[in-house]
């Protein structure tokens, strides 16, 4: 089982869609890196040799995009400043409550009861 950006890849998965489950690339991104990888749209895990997993890995880390572990540490930073400066968004983050404008009415009850029996 290839790992790639430490991810593994199942080998009887179809490729596009195993390389979708790396952190921050997409369905979409993924069908580009195969394409440049050299690989069909119906190429499995087991296809990758290592050469080619070499290569794949090359190209996902050449993105311009934050992938992985990366990508998580840059969303953790930016809730945690909004957490520091105190502001309305941090504290919702903060309480476990919805952020962009829910409502909290009907909805969001679960999130709020699962964060309360933690504190």
């Amino acid at each position: 089982m290839p790992f790639i950006i430490g991810t593994s890849i199942p080998e009887d998965k179809v490729l596009v869609q195993s390389i979708s489950h790396i952190y921050g690339i997409g369905l979409f991104q993924s069908k580009i890196l195969c394409k440049k990888a050299g690989f069909g749209s119906d190429s499995r895990g087991s296809h990758v040799t290592l050469f080619k997993r070499k290569n794949l890995e090359n190209l996902a880390e050449d993105t311009p995009l934050l992938l992985g572990a990366d990508l998580r540490r840059f969303k953790n930073d930016k809730i945690r400043r909004l957490c520091v400066l105190l502001t309305y968004r941090g504290s919702r983050h903060r309480k476990g409550l919805p952020v962009r404008g829910q409502r909290t009415h009907t909805n969001a009850k679960k999130r709020l009861v699962l964060k309360s029996n933690v504190s």
